[in-house]
Parts: structure tokens; sequence; C-alpha cells
């Protein structure tokens, strides 16, 4: 009766929508001059009630975070003056919030701040809003002007609020296939981009004609055109991506044994991932790719078998780099080059400049977002490493750039975050049996230990804050590990009835 019930409820559910969608089309029809928004402001409810009460809660997330591969044109933007610029994603984003609003009140769900991690992280954006109050909204440094406002908007307050969100959200085991599938479809089309960016560049111009959308062709958006960038600004997401989307592929396949079709599908992708991580031409991406493997070889298979695929890999890697070693050691990028040195000088100079920064300011930094504007104002020694530069360079590693622009205070919150993180996977790790089938088990949380060593490997490298993909896409993920480690602590019987 239960199962009758509920899909009569569904029924209803879906035949008031399509019924107001009607009535608002006749409406529409009727009166013109209220066109289009007499269509579309009864339609966008109708479908946000609908997806708030019956369809899964948390895709919207995976909605908003690969639509920035694939929506984020250019010239898809409402210009506001003195602020945020709303594009596609960010309009997506901003209407999530209230279709979350609805299920909460529609599945009478609690909204917790239960975890330390959460803590955390509102402390770390007080302080860093607090920080960019006080220092400016807005750099001096035409160049980097809206680091402060873009890269706390962008990659701080939007991706916690979904980590928030989803985690707030998580009540089933099969939420993780929405997260891991979301990824898999989208990572069809970022491998579709990368090869026919990496044919283009090796000379087969022909091949840019079948990328969409069209902007991707344009050299004089973002940087890193000699690369395979995929569909975004540079090639940093696209490399954070395929190495997640690899091992994410090893995870279901070992999952999906009895969906044959699935596994060889997934297989496939497994296969073409590598060589576009290599088009991707960044030193970090292959090392990312590297320590990724090492942790799953060491963590996820057993004894024996772990320890021989790394022995059989390391092996295979030693003769791709004796073959490869001229290669190797070139400046070409395209061809596997990992010797260009202007990269590494830079960061020796960001290094120095870094440190002159930290000598004079090192409680609190110079200001969220501001690290430019005091790297112009050092002074310049010629005979010194640091007064080499005369651009503005930004930062080239998370870490560095919070010590310089929130001093130890935001250093700190950063890495409790990322310490209570760990915590949190480590204590879901330990509450689950060694063998489950399903895809909340042990495997799964090896599998974002992997993803974690992608991040961070990546901020060693770059400064994340710069890139709303690859921030929203780990924040909505770790949701996951901290959600189901709430799920499975014991709750008191008058906890037990309220919520989901």
């Amino acid at each position: 009766m239960l199962v009758v019930g509920q899909q009569k409820i569904e029924v209803v559910s879906l035949g008031a929508v399509v019924l107001l969608i009607a009535l608002a089309t006749a409406a529409a029809l009727a009166w013109p001059a209220l066109n289009p928004w007499a269509f579309l402001i009864p339609t966008g409810a109708a479908l946000a009630l609908f997806w708030a009460a019956r369809w899964e809660i948390t895709a919207l997330a995976w909605l908003w975070i690969y639509s920035h591969g694939i929506l984020d044109w250019p010239d898809w933007k409402i210009d506001l003056a003195g602020f945020f610029n709303l594009t596609v994603p960010r309009l997506i984003f901003l209407a999530a919030l209230p279709i979350f609003g609805l299920h909460f009140l529609s599945r009478r769900g609690r909204i917790r701040l239960d975890r330390g991690i959460l803590w955390a992280m509102l402390a770390l954006l007080f302080y860093c809003g607090v920080s960019a109050s006080f220092a400016g909204w807005r750099a001096a440094t035409y160049d980097v002007a809206t680091a402060p406002y873009y890269r706390f908007l962008g990659s701080m307050l939007f991706p916690f609020l979904m980590f928030f969100l989803v985690y707030n959200t998580i009540r089933d085991e099969r939420q993780i296939y929405w997260a891991l599938g979301a990824m898999v479809v989208y990572g069809w089309y970022a491998l579709y981009i990368s090869y026919l960016q990496y044919a283009a560049n090796l000379g087969w111009a022909s091949a840019r004609e079948f990328i969409w959308p069209k902007y991707i062709n344009d050299s004089t958006w973002g940087i890193h055109f000699d690369r395979s960038r995929g569909a975004f600004a540079g090639s940093p997401p696209q490399a954070f991506l395929l190495v997640c989307l690899f091992y994410v592929d090893l995870f279901l396949i070992q999952k999906l044994k009895e969906h044959s079709i699935y596994r060889t599908v997934l297989a496939l992708q497994a296969i073409l991932t590598p060589p576009a991580i290599f088009f991707t031409g960044l030193r970090s991406g292959y090392l990312a790719f590297l320590l990724c493997g090492i942790i799953w070889c060491a963590t996820a298979l057993r004894h024996r078998l772990g320890l021989a695929k790394m022995t059989l890999a390391g092996l295979a890697l030693f003769v791709i780099a004796a073959v490869s070693w001229e290669r190797l050691t070139g400046g070409d990028r395209m061809k596997g080059g990992l010797a260009q040195k202007s990269p590494i000088v830079s960061r020796l100079i960001l290094l120095e400049q870094t440190w002159e920064i930290v000598r004079q300011k090192p409680l609190f930094g110079v200001g969220f977002g501001h690290f430019v504007d005091a790297q112009q104002q050092l002074e310049r020694d010629p005979g010194s490493l640091a007064g080499m530069s005369y651009g503005a360079l930004v930062e080239h590693n998370l870490f560095l750039n919070m010590l310089a622009e929130t001093g130890a205070v935001g250093l700190a919150l950063t890495v409790l975050i990322l310490i209570l993180l760990v915590r949190q996977s480590i204590r879901l790790f330990v509450k689950l049996p060694p063998d489950v089938p399903g895809p909340l088990s042990r495997m799964f949380v090896i599998l974002f230990w992997v993803l974690l060593a992608n991040f961070v490997t990546d901020a060693m490298f770059r400064d994340p804050l710069w890139d709303v993909f690859t921030n929203a896409l780990f924040w909505s993920l770790a949701a996951l590990i901290v959600g189901f480690n709430r799920l499975l602590e014991p709750v008191s019987i008058d906890e037990s009835v309220v919520g989901y």
C-alpha cells in the first residue's frame, strides 16, 4: 500500500505540474504583452517545486558544477556594475538555493550545523570577508582588480555553501551514483574536446571545427591555448577533472560487476583518460596522477595484489621514462617536456616575494585578494631573485597565498579544514565493514582520499581560488563523505523521528 500510495502521489504531483505549465502557456498566449514572464515564472516555479519534492535534490549540485564546463559562455552574461556578472552557472546556483529551501520544507528535513568542519568553514569565510573588507573588495592592480570578490564569492562562498546544502540532504547511498555518474557523463564530453584540441595543436587545424561551443577556439579567451584545456579558460581544471575521472571509473568498474555493458563503457573511458591527462601539458597533473595511483594501489588493493600492481606500474613508468627521456627533459609541453624553465623560475621568484610579504605582516596578511598589490609595492633589488619580475605574477600555491594574504590565522584555518575533512573520512572508513557490495564502502572512502590527494597536489602548484570549477567539484564530493559519516552515527529516539 505504501508503494501504491507513493506512486499515486508521484502521478498527482506530475499532473499538477503539467496543469500549471498548461495554464501558464494559455496565459502567455492570451496576454502576449506579459510574455515571456507569464510563461517563465509559473513554469519555473512548478518545476522547482516538483524537483524539490520528488527528484534527486543533489543533482542540482552536479548540474551547477558541470555547467562551468559547457554553459559558461563569455557572451552569456548579465553585466552588473560593481558586482559579479550573472553568468549561466551563477544563475543556476541562485536558482538552486530556493529549490533546496523548498526541499527542506517539503521533506521537513533538519538543517544541521553539527560538524566542526562546518564551523571551521564558517570561520574562514568570516575571516576572509573581514580581511577583504578592510583591504578593499577590489585590488589596486588593474590586471587582478576582481581578485578579492571573485575568489571569495566564486571559489569560497559558493562551494562552501553547496557543501553545506549537499551535506544536509544526504540520506541514501544511491546519491553516490548520482555524483559519480554525472562525472562520467561529462567526462565523455571532456575527452572529446581534449582529443580534438590535441589533434589541432599537432597540426590538424580542421579538428577545431568539431569543437563546441565555438568560444573554446578563441585564442584570446583564457590561457594555455597551446594545450588541451577542455572547455575551460586554462588546462588546470581539465587536468584535475581527468585525474578524478580515471579513478572514479576504476571504482565504478569494481562496483558494477553485474552490468557488463556499463563496465565496458567505463573501461574504455579509463583507457582514454591517461593520454588526455598528458595532453593538458601540466606537470602538476602528471604528479597528481602518479601520487593518486600510489594511494589507490596501496590502499584499495589487498596486500600482494596491490604490491604486484604497484611494481608493474613502476616498471612500466620506468620503461616509458627511459624510452622518452629526451622528450621528458625537453621544454616542449606538447611532447611531454618537463624542463621548461620559466615556470620554475617564476615559482622561485614567488617564493622569495611571499617570504618578504609574510615578514612584513605575518599574523593577518596583506588582505584577502591583495597579494599582487603587495607584490607591486616590494622594493626591487635588481641583484635579487625577487627583483627579476616587474609584472603582475599571481601566487602559484594555495597555502603560500593564504599565508601572504590572510596571515598565519588564515593559513591555520585552511589547514584545519583539511585536517577535519581527513578526520571525517577516517571515521567513516572505520565504521564501514570491509566487504560491502554497495557504493557506500571503504572503497568509496579510498576514492575520496585519492581525490583529496589530487586537490592538494593541484593546490601546491597554483592558487585554485581562481578556479571555481575545481573548488565546486571537490567540496561537493567532500560533502558526501561528511554527510554519510553523520548518517552512520548513533541517533537518539527523539532525533530519529525528525527529518529524513
